[in-house]
């Protein structure tokens, strides 16, 4: 197949529209159009919705979207390695660690044993709020995701890692003097201003559901994204949030603060490890997945993969060495 009409088809699908596809390509209109008519002519499928909002890939589209990502991001690695003449492996490959969590600690680990095992490796690591993960992977844009949730997502693979429990992380000065218990109820977290991420965060809504389940709503003053900007905000006093252990024990300030585990069933979050189901991934993202295992494996303990609860490892890596 002509690799030029899949690299036409996936602009197509980035941009939304065939004319802005076509004028970034530097090529007519109509051309463009014919090369999608002839991909759906080849799978025998409808591969766009074309609306008078712009265009969509069709669940046809989909499933060719995501392969046509991975061929492109093989060739791409196939000819930095001709150019460059490495032996060993190389490529760009694209991590996603679920911000305000025990993940996001995983960034510094894994860049050290890449660049020591495989200096020709490039990653790229996203750890902000706002971006949608499990979209990512399931879109080609992204190798691996270590993020929040356990229901299944067609076209992703979910392995349970390990439950997040979350804690109420305020001030000292915010209790007026007094010695707080050592856990906290849902009842005193709404009691609370509180700085959390974006409302479709993981992290908002176990906050929210907590406070719901006994009528409440939780007290929010303000929305950070950043966590360099809410750990400041926090060492100001400038209210509570809610975070997990891992995430609390690096905020500046730290003998100031006051941290309890929140006292509810629903105060925590299942992490999971998220990888495309339907394409296989590149030399360079397979190496940078069972490094990324060993320290998993090495940071939170082993995993049962079949059930989600702490087990010896079958490997070193905590899996099969032949599974991906």
């Amino acid at each position: 197949m002509d690799t030029r009409r899949l690299e036409a088809f996936v602009k197509v699908v980035d941009l939304g529209s065939v004319s802005r596809a076509a004028k970034l390509l530097n090529i007519a209109q109509p051309a463009l159009s014919q090369q999608i008519a002839s991909l759906e002519a080849d799978f025998k499928r409808k591969l766009l919705d074309r609306s008078a909002r712009g265009v969509r890939p069709t669940d046809a589209g989909q499933i060719l979207y995501r392969y046509a990502k991975s061929i492109q991001r093989q060739i791409d690695e196939a000819r930095r390695t001709i150019l460059e003449n490495r032996s060993g492996l190389t490529g760009n490959v694209t991590i996603g660690l679920a911000p305000l969590s025990s993940a996001a600690l995983l960034a510094t680990p894994l860049l050290k044993e890449v660049r020591e095992r495989h200096p020709g490796i490039v990653l790229h690591i996203y750890d902000s709020s706002g971006i949608m993960l499990s979209e990512m992977v399931l879109k080609g844009g992204m190798d691996i995701a270590v993020l929040y949730g356990d229901r299944p997502v067609t076209g992703l693979d979910y392995k349970p890692l390990m439950r997040e429990h979350f804690y109420l992380v305020a001030p000292r000065s915010m209790y007026a003097g007094q010695v707080p218990a050592e856990e906290a109820t849902a009842a005193e977290v709404a009691q609370f201003d509180l700085l959390l991420p974006y409302r479709e965060s993981f992290l908002r809504q176990t906050v929210e559901r907590v406070c719901a389940e006994v009528g409440l709503r939780p007290r929010i003053v303000a929305e950070i994204h950043s966590q360099s900007t809410l750990s400041s905000a926090i060492a100001a006093g400038m209210g509570a949030s809610v975070l997990p252990l891992s995430i609390a024990k690096v905020l500046p300030n730290l003998d100031e603060l006051s941290i309890r585990r929140i006292d509810a069933p629903s105060a925590s979050q299942q992490m999971s490890l998220g990888i495309p189901d339907n394409a296989a991934l590149s030399d360079a993202a397979f190496a940078v997945y069972k490094i990324l295992l060993e320290i998993i494996v090495k940071d939170w303990g082993p995993f049962d993969w079949s059930s989600g609860a702490a087990a010896a490892p079958p490997s070193p890596l905590g899996v099969p060495e032949d599974e991906p």
